[in-house]
């Protein structure tokens, strides 16, 4: 039996992953290939983009610090948008795994006044207090679906 090629960049950097996505990108597009293999050079291209590390760009907090600013100050910013965002991804993964929809959200505007997708965005507990709900809201519909059946 033939053993399978280690995959070499399952434990890469994402500075390691950007490089070889955009490498095999730039291959595909000098290939002149079909419409297919240009898709997925875009895809991968893009892909490539967004898991480079931001540290080239003046803006960002690695090339502050390396021009001399202090670290707490330009990271935790970042850590802070990173924690809100990484909240954003995995609520709409929770509520896809749940089955719901943004419209089943007006139940929770309904009874707090205020959006669901605020909650997850301002703090941990309003991230936790929406995983909460959507568990509620998926064990109401799933108690409505057996009444049906």
């Amino acid at each position: 039996m033939i053993k399978d090629h280690p995959n070499p960049y399952i434990q890469a950097s994402l500075r390691e992953l950007s490089a070889a996505l955009d490498r095999c990108a730039r291959q595909l597009q000098a290939a002149n290939g079909t419409v297919e293999r240009q898709d997925m050079a875009h895809l991968l291209l893009a892909a490539a983009k967004r898991l480079a590390p931001k540290d080239k760009s003046l803006g960002e907090p690695v090339s502050r610090v390396r021009a001399g600013a202090e670290v707490l100050p330009e990271f935790w910013p970042r850590y802070e948008l990173e924690k809100r965002a990484i909240r954003w991804h995995l609520f709409h993964q929770a509520t896809e795994a749940a089955g719901l929809t943004p419209a089943d959200f007006g139940a929770y505007f309904t009874l707090t006044g205020r959006p669901l997708t605020d909650r997850v965005l301002e703090s941990e507990d309003g991230y936790r207090e929406a995983l909460d709900w959507i568990e509620e809201a998926r064990r109401a519909g799933d108690w409505a679906s057996r009444q049906v059946e």
